[in-house]
This record gives C-alpha cells, sequence and structure tokens, in this order.
C-alpha cells in the first residue's frame, strides 16, 4: 500500500536576485514537483513585498536564501520585523553562511526556528511537509534548531548524486520576453575539484557528502538550452558553474559533450558565457565551445604575484594568466576576472607586482581593471587560519581583519573610500566598460557586429585601467615612503580628486557610447 499523499504546504522563498537565482529556484521547483505551493519574492523589492506576499498566501514556511554573509544584519531585521507584525510561519534560513554558522546565526536571530544546512532541496521539502502536516519536524535531517540544551544540529543529509534527478529551476515568473535580447542563468554541474584557501566551495559540499565535481548529463542539459531558447526566446546563456571546466579531461569532455549537442540540435545562435581557470584556458579546449556560442569568459585570476598566489593555494603562476588573456584574445573573445590586490599576508612588494601585472594583462583594455581584497568567508581556510592567528573576530559577518604592515592598512582605507563607486557601484565606469566590451564583441546572428564600437570601447578602458593604476601606484609610493602616514593625508585626498575627475570624463565618453546600444542599457538596469 502507498503511503498516503503528504497535506500540500504553502511556501514562501526569499532571497537576493540579480541573475537568475537558480538557488532559490531549484528549491522551488522541488517542492511544486512534489504538489506543493511556492512564491518567490525577491528581497531588493523590499520588506514591504515580503510582508504583502506572507499576508496573502499564508505559508507555512518562509524560506531566506542567505548568499552574501554581509546581508546577515539586512536579514536579520527583515525577520524579526516579520514577528512583529505577527507572522507566525515557520522561518528558516539557508545558503553558505547559515550551514557553516548555525549557531551564531540562532543565537543572533532568535526569530528564526531553523536553518536547512548545504543543499536544502530534499531538506526543505520534508520540513515543509512536517510542518503543514503538523507533525514532529526538529528530527528532520541536515537542519539546526533550538532546544532547552542549546541548538542542536541534526545528522548531516547526504546529497544527490545523479543532479539530473532534480527537476529544472522554477522559471515560471520569469518573464524573458520582455527583455530585449533575453538572458537566462543556468547550471550544467556542482561542486570544484580544486582548493583554493579563499573560497567555501569544497567544504560546503563535503558538509552533505558530495565533495568534489557532479555534472548533468550533457544531453539533459541541452534539453534545458533548447527549451530556454524554443519556448522562452533566450538567447545569451550565463553558466552559473564556479568552474565550467573543472576536472581535467573529463571536465572538458563533457564540455565539448554539451557543445557538440548543442550544435547537433542547431542552438549554435545562443551565446555562452562561462567561468573557469587560467590553466583550463587554451585554443584546442575552447574552441568547441566558440563554435556552440561561446563569447565571453569570467577568469579566476585572482592575483598577478606569486606569494600572493601561493596563500591562496591557486597552484599555479601569473604567466598561466597571461598566456590565458593572450588565448582569449586571440580566439576574440571578451572576458573580465576576479583579482584580490591585497590579502591578509600581502606586503608593499606584492601589492606593487600586482600593479605591474594588470599593466601587462589588462593595459591594452580588452577587460577592465577592477579588484578587491580578500575576504575570509566562513568555511574557509584562509578564515580559519586568520582567526588561528588571532587576527579575526569569528563573529564579525564582515570578516574584517587588519594587515601585517599598518602601512597596507592605510592604503586599502584609502582605495576603499577612493575606488567604492568606480568598482562597485552598478553605474561605476567599471561595470559600464564590463558591460560595454561584452555588448561591443557580442556577435548575435541578425545583428550588425560594428569592429569599430568594439575598438573604441578597448581605447576607452585602456585610459580608465591606466588612470587606475597610476593612480594606486603614486598612493603606494607615497605611503611606503611617509612615516605614520593617515588614509586622510592631503596628498592621498588630491589623488582621489584627480581620479573622481577623470573617471568622471571618462564616464561622459562611455555614456555616449551606451546610449547607442539600447540592449546594453536594459542589462544596465537590470544590475542595478
Amino acid at each position: 500500500m502507498s503511503s498516503p499523499r503528504p497535506q500540500p504546504a504553502r511556501v514562501v522563498l526569499v532571497g537576493f536576485e540579480d541573475q537568475d537565482n537558480l538557488g532559490l529556484r531549484y528549491l522551488s521547483s522541488r517542492l511544486r514537483h512534489a504538489g506543493h505551493e511556492v512564491s518567490i519574492v525577491t528581497i531588493t523589492d523590499g520588506h514591504l513585498a515580503v510582508l504583502q506576499a506572507i499576508d496573502e498566501r499564508r505559508p507555512h514556511v518562509v524560506g531566506f536564501s542567505l548568499i552574501f554573509q554581509y546581508l546577515v544584519p539586512h536579514f536579520a531585521a527583515l525577520v524579526k520585523e516579520l514577528r512583529d507584525e505577527g507572522v507566525t510561519a515557520h522561518l528558516t534560513m539557508g545558503g553558505h553562511y547559515p550551514s557553516f554558522e548555525p549557531v551564531a546565526l540562532l543565537e543572533g536571530i532568535p526569530e528564526l526556528d531553523s536553518i536547512v544546512r548545504f543543499e536544502g532541496e530534499d531538506t526543505l521539502l520534508e520540513l515543509a511537509e512536517r510542518i503543514a502536516g503538523g507533525r514532529y519536524w526538529s528530527d528532520v535531517r541536515g537542519i539546526a534548531h533550538r532546544s532547552a540544551d542549546g541548538v542542536i544540529l541534526t545528522p548531516p543529509r547526504q546529497g544527490r548524486h545523479d543532479l539530473d534527478e532534480l527537476p529544472w529551476p522554477d522559471r515560471d515568473d520569469i518573464h524573458y520576453e520582455e527583455q530585449r535580447v533575453p538572458v537566462a542563468s543556468i547550471i550544467g554541474g556542482r561542486g570544484c575539484p580544486w582548493v583554493c584557501s579563499f573560497c567555501s566551495i569544497i567544504t560546503f559540499y563535503e558538509g552533505n557528502g558530495t565533495k568534489g565535481r557532479r555534472r548533468r548529463n550533457p544531453a539533459r542539459v541541452v534539453d534545458e538550452i533548447e527549451y530556454l531558447r524554443r519556448e522562452r526566446g533566450v538567447r545569451i546563456i550565463l553558466w552559473q558553474d564556479d568552474d565550467f571546466l573543472a576536472g581535467g579531461r573529463a571536465g572538458i569532455a563533457w564540455a565539448h559533450a554539451i557543445a557538440g549537442e548543442a550544435i547537433g540540435r542547431g542552438l549554435e545562435d545562443v551565446r555562452w558565457k562561462i567561468s573557469c581557470r587560467s590553466d583550463e584556458v587554451s585554443a584546442a579546449t575552447l574552441e568547441p565551445l566558440v563554435h556552440a556560442g561561446l563569447t565571453h569568459v569570467y577568469l579566476g585570476v585572482e592575483s598577478g604575484d606569486e606569494d600572493d598566489l601561493a596563500h591562496l593555494n591557486k597552484r599555479l603562476k601569473p604567466d598561466v594568466h597571461l598566456e590565458a588573456g593572450r588565448v582569449l584574445r586571440e580566439l576574440q573573445l571578451s572576458f573580465d576576472f576576479g583579482f584580490m590586490l591585497l590579502q591578509p599576508w600581502s606586503t608593499l612588494e606584492t601589492v606593487s607586482n600586482n600593479l605591474t601585472f594588470l599593466r601587462r594583462f589588462a593595459g591594452d583594455g580588452a577587460t577592465a581593471v577592477n579588484f578587491c581584497r580578500t575576504l575570509p568567508y566562513v568555511g574557509t581556510p584562509i578564515r580559519t587560519r586568520l582567526v588561528a592567528e588571532g587576527r579575526l573576530d569569528s563573529r564579525d559577518v564582515n570578516a574584517h581583519y587588519r594587515f601585517l604592515d599598518p602601512r597596507l592598512d592605510v592604503l586599502y582605507d584609502w582605495l576603499l573610500r577612493t575606488f567604492a563607486r568606480r568598482n562597485s557601484s552598478a553605474s561605476g565606469i567599471v561595470n559600464l566598460l564590463r558591460l560595454l566590451l561584452f555588448e561591443s564583441n557580442l556577435r548575435l546572428p541578425g545583428r550588425a557586429h560594428d569592429p569599430a564600437l568594439r575598438d573604441r570601447s578597448r581605447q576607452l578602458t585602456s585610459v580608465a585601467n591606466r588612470v587606475a593604476l597610476d593612480t594606486i601606484e603614486a598612493a603606494l609610493e607615497y605611503i611606503s615612503s611617509e612615516p605614520d602616514v593617515s588614509a586622510d593625508a592631503p596628498f592621498l585626498a588630491t589623488l582621489s580628486a584627480l581620479l573622481a575627475a577623470e573617471d568622471e570624463r571618462l564616464q561622459r565618453d562611455v555614456t555616449v557610447l551606451v546610449d547607442r546600444l539600447p540592449d546594453l542599457q536594459e542589462r544596465l538596469h537590470l544590475t542595478r
């Protein structure tokens, strides 16, 4: 005799969404596939939108997806507001930070009822069914919750090795047809075999017994691409795999199989963006993907200094990055990259080396120079090391630390205030140039390609890169030579003002080009 069908649960999922939030959307599809009612609310729509959704749907469970740990205070305020407004639903939260720090999170947000740890599709489903049915839920595997004896962590839940068992992510509320050039996110696999010290991906998947890289069946992946192209009109695919080519020969063969399948079905008019490491870039590896639609690559460069790369456990040398850039230019692909100008063990010399590297890597304007400092997120070896050194408060969600050389603290404080808008704002010059370089290199069938636009975009990017690097080098030289200097020093203030003036002039030139490209204007709007 089959077991009775569980009572349908009503679930509201809340999270940040810029590009398609596949984490939330896989949760939604898993719940819906099992017969439950699900609504997705974007936290950027504001607290009122969340309250209205809950008021309309009267959910049994509200699930919060916490992608970025620095948003903990924002989520805490929202959860408290929901309780203050009389929301009685079960409130749970998932994501990397909740999975690694469930005790701290439950203590810091007393209004939460539980934490869903690590991959959540099956855990949230069981939790919602038990709560909707009025059944005991505290022994659900893969959660954390309070008890009279403190926070309880139930035994971990084994993750699925076969990702094709999961239904495709829920996209019913995404109106691709309203976009001029519809863009969708997709994921071909989960996990990463690398052991970079700044990354929590490997430890996250270890938490549910799926260490390494799991790949979906190439034919099933292309089924999803075909659906998005034929049924939803999607023209650009943003692959959300952390490293699309990871896994050596097997990973490359898998990527080539997807490319071959896509070509065989006549889907070459769909354009791809992937992420990968520099040592995975070669003409032989990428050419089959280019034939299938690859147009843009995000490189995990991180540093151009050998000591930095060793601390970050990247297991490669700066010249590998330079060679990857050469190959991408040769294949006429647009690209951008992640870069940590400063990491916890930086020296004045490593910073100088990084600036020299950036001139070689991006001096021609093929890609826009952007940078940050290493953030020691929970679940990373870097965080563990900093806590052991007494340089990091484990309760600090912003993961703040000081450098070993106080002069670098001065440099960082100055960089933060001087480059904040340039590097981090949707309307800043870096984001504008990235979008411009992508758009000017995008060759969509049926649309004219303008080489002059691409060349002008690179010229502006080259100037912007040079201005930024000249400014930082001047600041570094001054800070290195002046004792007891502060980030408020008049000379540094003058440099900040000069950079702002140059960026404003460049921004006017970039805006002239942006105004000619309605597709880019739409993508710019979507990133705000």
